[in-house]
């Protein structure tokens, strides 16, 4: 039995928004990018794949991958919580840390409204999934015991030149920093779905980087965020507000399909406009 604090009613409500959010826009907004995703119209996704160097990672790839993984441990959650599943906390938390990745690597890339700062954030993020890749390549070349998966000396040099010639200035941007710029554009998409005004603008500042950080803790198997109050006085495993961190989470992912739904449609080449806060448009 995981105890989330639903004696509090208001918690309980927060909840039920939460689950609702996810079984519906949610779920609509991903129905929708699975039928969209294979279009090669002219648009803004395009224009980034277009105007960046060819290699075996590209930006809608990451894209896609980023959506699709925090979409499917939302969904995973919901049903984990509205079934008999049994589970236990860190489950819970480390689907929800996969789907805060994944919606913030894309409304980090796409959320901006300078089509520029899009191109250059595009760079960074498939600059960092490359060097990640090459470094595992790298050492999978060598294996001797498992070499069914031993990596073809090709590959490992096309992800070294494709890392290359997206950031050519040395490494590119390590997590931390790409993280923080996530940090902040999570906050945006969540003021612009006005989560802001409901809970107070310094509530959300402070919440976002209570994500971050406690959610990393705790999927990394860490002890420290057990150290944190939370609704549950008697289980330390469940820190802050389970129902509320669920619902903010649902929320960024929302927008981050929003997001990938919007710089996706035809027309949308070199847009200036924010996304919408609904889909599809009226």
């Amino acid at each position: 039995m995981i105890d989330l604090g639903l004696d509090d009613l208001e918690v309980a409500e927060m909840l039920t928004r939460a689950l609702s959010l996810i079984d519906g826009p949610v779920e609509d907004c991903w129905s929708e990018f699975l039928k969209e995703k294979d279009n090669t119209e002219e648009s803004e996704l395009v224009r980034l794949y277009e105007e960046m160097p060819a290699g075996p990672i590209d930006i809608t790839g990451v894209i896609a991958v980023g959506v699709e993984t925090a979409r499917s441990c939302l969904n995973q959650i919901s049903f984990i919580i509205q079934n008999p599943v049994p589970t236990s906390p860190v489950v819970l938390q480390t689907l929800l840390r996969a789907a805060l990745v994944g919606s913030a690597r894309t409304l980090y890339v796409l959320l901006p409204t300078d089509p520029d700062e899009r191109l250059e954030r595009a760079h960074k993020v498939v600059a960092r999934d490359t060097e990640s890749g090459r470094q595992g390549l790298r050492q999978f070349a060598g294996f001797q015991g498992m070499r069914a998966f031993a990596a073809p000396e090709d590959l490992v040099e096309s992800m070294t030149n494709h890392r290359k010639e997206l950031w050519p200035k040395g490494n590119p941007p390590g997590d931390g920093k790409i993280v923080e710029g996530m940090s902040a554009v999570m906050h945006d998409a969540l003021e612009l779905a006005g989560v802001g005004e409901e809970l107070g603008h310094e509530f959300l500042t402070d919440h976002v980087t209570w994500l971050w950080n406690t959610y990393s803790g705790l999927a990394h198997g860490y002890f420290w965020p057990r150290l944190l109050p939370g609704l549950a006085e008697d289980d330390r495993r469940i820190p802050g507000d389970f129902p509320l961190d669920l619902h903010q989470i649902a929320t960024a992912t929302h927008m981050a399909l929003l997001a990938a739904l919007s710089r996706m449609a035809p027309g949308s080449t070199l847009t200036t406009e924010t996304i919408p806060n609904n889909w599809p448009a009226n």
